[in-house]
Order: C-alpha cells, then structure tokens, then sequence
C-alpha cells in the first residue's frame, strides 16, 4: 500500500509543486492514515446507508452498482486508480450507489469534512475532484445512450473503447492491450447484457478480428478505427470527454499493481 499512497499522492498534487519537501505532504499524510484494503466482493458502501467518507482507489477496482428488488444488477461505473469517489446524494448523507471491491483493493477512506478541508487548503485538488466528477458524468450520458438505445455489439463496443482508454491513461493497456479484472457476469452486469448475450457478442467481435480474447478476458482491440464506428464514437472527442483534465493531473494519476 505504501508505493500505492505515494505514487497517488504525487499524482494529486500539482505537476508545478516542488519535488522536494521540507515537510510531509499533508496530502499524502492523510492518505496513508486512512488506508485499509478491501478483498474481491467487499462491500465497502451500501446504497442508502448513512455515510459521510469520500474513497480515493490507491489500487484496484471497485464498482459502482444499483440493485432491483429482484436482485437484478447494474454497475453503473468502475472506480479505477488514482480516481475519487463521494459517496453521499444529493439530498443528505446516504450513498447513491452499491460500492464494492471488484478485485484485491487498496482504498483510502477519507471523512468528508476531512477532505473538504483539504480541498479548502489546496484549491488545485477541488478543480481536480471537479474534473473527475465531470469525466464520471460523460462516461454515464455515453453509457445511457447505448444503454437505452443501442444495440448489443454497440454497447459492447463503447464498453472496450471506455475502459481501453480509462487504462492507458493510468499504464494498464499498451497498444490496446488490457486486462479486464472480471467474468462474463459483470461485463454483462456493466453493458446491460445476460451472460449468454455477452459471450455471443464478444464471439462476433472475435470473429470478425475486430478484437482477440485470451484466458480469463485478456482483451486485443485489433481494429480500434472499426470498433469506435460500431460504438458511434469518435476517438478523439471521447477521450477529451471521459478522462480528466490533464492540465491538472498527469496522465498517470496512479499505476501501482494491484494491493
């Protein structure tokens, strides 16, 4: 966790500070003192309990989730490293969302009062926790959009593009190269799709040599150019939309291996 905390804490500060402190970074400090981990299927944050904690992922996956009645499940984002989450709705201090630990986690769970003071001291982290509030709300208007309106293949394909680009802006995908930390069931709980419906999907995909799929969901995008017009995209403005504003976060905001 200590390389987690380090590596994230340096990315949260401004590109301009100064490499050398004469002092502990407060930042990091706070960072270190809320640390714990989380193993794959804990639930860190339950939809409509009381909380009052903002997490920054250290390293790992969490995801976002609701949940029906029915048991019915949809993950509505994945929280990667190096990214905020406040937990608390709008209308008072319960969580909107299910949070849980899709894979071995290192989470540091900050009090909301702590962090908004942090935030009143450094201005530079409310524009970055801003920034990532805005990517967060992009990546759910595209995701809704092809949720209610597209096709399998269309929100299979913008589901891959999404997260190819989410990790290579943090070190986890190389020339479309990424692993997906999940079996079909998820996937298919993130795109709207059974798992059946997920696996004839992603066997047209292969078929065509638009993607390859190895072991447990190594995922090649081999034709990105015809994957982008299949998820009605383009590249370029999708990425400007969905990641974080780099002027004030480097493009690594945290690549550690997994906790």
């Amino acid at each position: 966790m200590s390389q987690a905390v380090s590596r994230t804490s340096g990315s949260l500060n401004r590109v301009d500070a100064p490499v050398t402190r004469l002092v502990p970074d407060p930042l990091e400090k706070m960072l270190r003192s809320c640390g714990r981990t989380a193993r794959p299927g804990q639930l860190l944050v339950m939809a409509g309990a009381e909380t009052d904690t903002v997490l920054c992922v250290l390293s790992g996956w969490l995801s976002l989730s609701k949940c029906l009645p029915d048991g019915e499940i949809q993950i509505v984002d994945f929280a990667l490293p190096g990214e905020i989450v406040e937990t608390g709705a709008a209308g008072g201090s319960v969580s909107a969302v299910n949070i849980e630990a899709l894979t071995d986690a290192s989470v540091a769970v900050m009090p909301a009062p702590t962090w908004a003071a942090m935030k009143r001291e450094r201005p530079d982290l409310g524009r970055i926790s801003s920034c990532i509030r805005a990517a967060a709300r992009a990546r759910s208007a595209e995701r809704m959009l092809r949720l209610g309106r597209g096709r399998a293949v269309m929100r299979m394909a913008y589901a891959l593009l999404e997260l190819n680009i989410r990790l290579e802006a943090i070190g986890q995908s190389k020339a479309g190269r990424f692993h997906l930390p999940m079996n079909q069931r998820v996937l298919g709980d993130f795109v709207g799709l059974s798992s059946v419906h997920v696996c004839r999907t992603l066997g047209q995909l292969v078929g065509n040599g638009i993607i390859g799929v190895q072991g447990h969901m190594t995922v090649q995008i081999r034709e990105i150019d015809v994957l982008a017009e299949m998820a009605g995209v383009d590249l370029q403005t999708l990425q400007y939309g969905i990641l974080a504003d780099t002027d004030f976060i480097p493009p690594a905001l945290a690549c550690p291996a997994y906790a």
